[in-house]
């Protein structure tokens, strides 16, 4: 067996207990169940470990966690999605899905269907054709016009990004300052069929550290409100395809891809003094290839969000400082992320190399993962210091931490995680990091591997952490578990153990 390392400890199987902090009287921790448990690990006063006879390897529970706190919020987004961007006929993008490299985006075509399937009210291209008054393709406005179309085209309107006249080259952001109103949105669309309209920005192709780091795409201002994005292909573009620069409500982006961008989704955060909080957001079947920032970061109050057939590759884009697939900062709640694949992020520019899949960073809370993928990540799968999170049916491979964890109420269910994997820089190897006062339920996962350097549970500072049923494979000179002082880990009914 491994060598385990802490304060004195009893071992029975996995199981491996220490004594743990006080639980702070003035925590507020809503869901009764996890915190019951955290709250007997912590002043149980005695380890209680056991190790089933009947337990059988590889078991999975069948339940699906949904968050009643998303509930409410949830059903008021599903209510207006119906009105707007209906599911693809295509299954969701894998997490090999590419999107062809060229600003042409030749092989780059749609499958979804809008409800607004009637003709376009307006049409836009690169440049004006004909009269330029958007009236019809052949006389379609110039892109810089699209915020005095939206305007024109009124709640419910339907502007066609024409694909005819070659690519859309933004070297500068377009604004938008008009929308719908609530139940009637204007829809931005390329063509419901056939090759995706492309706009290409002045970002340095490929990739360079010290090239153009480019501008924004789309940027959205006061009154950009109940909008919807569609069809479109977006290349070579800096902080954003679609930057949020004041507070918008009702947005939705389906059926998009991008390439080569320092991030595809951005709202600032609240550091930078302005607020930029999207109320309703809605972001599905995107495919996002190479990024040096991020694929999706959201700030400020943002809530009632749901990410969904999301697929982003960084193709490994280092020296942008901090790069992190999906981030959720400052007060975003209310988050259901659904068959999201994040991987390759790298950061080498520090000695603690970074680089996440998914972070969601201390204040941020109420958040539900389902069916998502983190992989090949030079720092965590999963970077988790919010509170009151359930993650269902995740996986994480490939990562030097496939899953950290520092916030509360934390739980992680059917859970797969395999072959940490330290790149370089400091910091441990671990299938699961919790530290801090992290409290956090691991029930019916699954954490395989066979690299000698590997920690399976790594807990340390206050960290409570409680593992139940799943299975555990890892190699004779591995760790089972490092365990600090006043932190506490408690295994039971879980098989297997040194391959």
């Amino acid at each position: 067996m491994p060598t385990f390392r802490g304060a004195p400890q009893v071992e029975t199987g996995l199981g491996v207990a220490h004594s743990a902090a006080t639980v702070s009287p003035d925590r507020a921790l809503p869901w009764e169940a996890s915190l019951h448990r955290m709250q007997e690990m912590r002043g149980s006063g005695k380890p209680q470990m056991t190790q089933s006879p009947n337990a059988t390897p590889g078991r999975r529970t069948q339940a699906v966690v949904v968050s009643l706190l998303l509930a409410g919020a949830l059903a008021a987004v599903a209510v207006s999605l119906i009105t707007s961007i209906a599911r693809p006929e295509t299954s969701p993008p894998a997490a090999d899905t590419t999107q062809q490299s060229t600003t042409t985006a030749a092989s780059s075509t749609t499958s979804t269907t809008l409800l607004q399937t009637g003709p376009a009210d307006l049409f836009v291209a690169p440049a004006a054709q004909g009269t330029g008054d958007g009236s019809s393709s052949a006389n379609a406005a110039a892109i810089d016009d699209l915020d005095d179309l939206i305007a024109a085209a009124g709640p419910g309107g339907i502007i066609e990004v024409i694909q005819s006249g070659g690519d859309y080259s933004t070297p500068s952001p377009i604004f938008i300052r008009n929308g719908g109103e609530p139940g009637d949105p204007v829809t931005i669309r390329g063509p419901l069929t056939g090759i995706r309209p492309t706009f290409v920005g002045d970002r340095t192709d490929p990739y360079s550290p010290g090239g153009n780091p480019g501008k924004p795409l789309f940027r959205l201002e006061q009154g950009a409100d109940h909008l919807r994005f569609a069809n479109l292909h977006c290349a070579h573009v800096g902080n954003g395809c679609f930057l949020v620069n004041a507070p918008v409500v009702d947005l939705t982006i389906a059926s998009v891809t991008a390439e080569n961008v320092q991030r595809f989704f951005e709202t600032g955060t609240a550091e930078n003094g302005k607020n930029s909080t999207v109320s309703g957001l809605e972001i599905s079947q995107v495919t996002v290839e190479g990024f040096s920032k991020g694929a999706i970061r959201l700030g400020h109050d943002t809530s009632d969000v749901v990410i969904s057939d999301v697929a982003g590759d960084s193709l490994s884009q280092d020296g942008d400082n901090f790069a992190i697939g999906v981030h959720l900062v400052d007060t975003v709640h209310n988050v259901l992320l659904e068959r999201v694949t994040m991987k390759n992020a790298l950061d080498t520019l520090h000695p603690y190399w970074n680089g996440d899949g998914f972070a969601a960073e201390v204040h941020v809370y109420d958040i539900t993962m389902i069916d998502t993928t983190a992989s090949g990540n030079s720092d965590a799968g999963y970077d988790i210091k919010a509170s009151n999170v359930e993650m269902s049916g995740v996986t994480a491979h490939d990562n030097k931490r496939n899953y950290r964890f520092s916030g509360q109420v934390i739980v992680l269910e059917d859970c797969v995680g395999t072959a940490p994997n330290r790149r370089g820089g400091t910091g441990t190897q671990v299938q699961v990091h919790a530290s801090g006062g992290a409290e956090v339920e691991v029930i019916g996962c699954e954490f395989l591997d066979s690299d000698g350097e590997t920690i399976v549970f790594d807990i340390d500072e206050q960290a409570v952490v409680s593992v139940s049923g799943g299975e555990v494979s890892f190699a004779e000179s591995a760790m089972l578990s490092t365990v600090e002082p006043d932190a506490l880990l408690e295994i039971a009914d879980t098989v297997g153990g040194e391959q």
